[in-house]
């Protein structure tokens, strides 16, 4: 099943860049990460199940990201 996600044009140019994308779908918080920067990833990466710790930490880093690269841009 493909489906079709709408970003705004700071999450656009943030997926260009190769940069992570904080989004809510369905209640659920996850990082938008183009295919080619995951699969660079380092392959001894833990690939398991994440902690909800990681995901926040993760979701936190991604934040942060968003917010400076908007603050430049205005």
């Amino acid at each position: 099943m493909e489906a079709v996600m709408n970003l705004n044009v700071e999450q656009q140019k943030a997926i260009l860049n190769g940069e992570p994308v904080s989004l809510n779908v369905a209640g659920t918080e996850c990082v938008l990460l183009r295919k080619d920067v995951y699969v660079r990833l380092d392959p001894d990466y833990d690939t398991g199940p994440w902690t909800v710790g990681e995901m926040n930490l993760l979701a936190d880093e991604a934040h942060e990201m968003i917010s400076r690269t908007e603050s430049h841009e205005h």
